[in-house]
């Protein structure tokens, strides 16, 4: 009987499915730096419009865990790679170094679907104003975006630029249909959300779902006030929800709401005239997520609705 010797054994004796799941396994931007080149089964595997149709490079590489993906391979990935696999993109990640050197050079015909994250709101802003690659891309190609927003420990967080943001995305986003928005002041202890919405310009005819991070639930209500017509899955993460001064309409039916979570990790006694009124309003409901902490004076259980 003969007996394999391992010494014999080659990564490349393996079948094409085995590599490709080992590839699905690794970081694409480890991937995309290490086997392209190497030879033509390698380059046949990664540069498939299966396999690189969605690419992460927001992801650290082992190459450097501690920061962001290195220049050189940053360098090799945009003047390379990209030339040979920009028109089989659906879905791209980007943080603002790989933005700038992948994104904002080339046209993406197929791309649909970005992520944007770790951004500051200052460099996210500038590409987001005037004739830019990232604002083409919204008006005309993008149905699906994530935006994550880091704010800095200093900041001011009564900012307007906040609403601007958020708003502007809106404004650009003509084919949007899926948007993911959150924006965070990091704490040393906790992160908390800094979106306020009180602006009327904030109006989307096309935006069907909405994940998204406010401060007040004031905000919930200002998003259900009819501003986003075509709204049928809305998931919101509430850092307070309280009882405030502010006139805001909390009975108008919404009957294309199909689907609503709602998140908030701070103790609210607003349960009953806040939440359980605005859940009222959805007549046509068919999956509900609430993740709360109640506090209740007078009562010690919480009704059924």
């Amino acid at each position: 009987m003969n007996i394999l010797n391992n010494n014999d054994m080659n990564i490349l004796d393996l079948p094409d499915e085995m590599l490709l799941a080992i590839l699905n396994k690794m970081n694409m931007v480890d991937v995309l730096y290490s086997l392209v080149d190497v030879n033509q089964r390698f380059d046949r595997l990664v540069l498939d419009s299966l396999y690189i149709c969605h690419l992460n490079l927001a992801n650290n590489s082992f190459l450097n865990r501690n920061s962001g993906i290195p220049n050189q391979v940053l360098d090799r990935i945009s003047e390379k790679i990209f030339p040979l696999i920009h028109h089989k993109i659906n879905k791209l990640t980007v943080q603002p170094l790989s933005m700038e050197r992948t994104l904002l050079n080339m046209n993406y015909p197929q791309l649909h679907s970005l992520s944007l994250v770790n951004f500051k709101q200052k460099i996210l802003l500038q590409h987001l104003t005037g004739d830019t690659i990232l604002c083409h891309l919204l008006t005309n190609q993008i149905t699906h975006l994530n935006v994550e927003i880091i704010g800095d420990i200093t900041r001011d967080l009564s900012d307007e630029n906040e609403s601007n943001m958020f708003e502007l995305i809106l404004s650009l986003g003509k084919c949007l249909i899926d948007l993911t928005f959150s924006q965070w002041f990091l704490n040393r202890a906790f992160e908390i959300p800094t979106l306020n919405i009180t602006s009327t310009s904030c109006v989307s005819s096309t935006l069907t779902k909405l994940n998204i991070e406010v401060n007040t639930f004031d905000n919930c209500l200002y998003l259900l006030d009819g501003r986003l017509q075509c709204l049928s899955t809305f998931i919101i993460n509430i850092f307070e929800i309280f009882d405030s001064s502010a006139y805001i309409d909390n009975t108008k039916k919404l009957p294309k709401l199909k689907c609503f979570s709602l998140i908030s990790a701070c103790y609210t006694q607003f349960y009953d005239n806040g939440v359980v009124s605005l859940l009222r309003r959805m007549s046509n409901m068919k999956e509900l997520t609430l993740f709360l902490s109640v506090e209740r004076i007078e009562s010690t259980y919480i009704d059924g609705i």
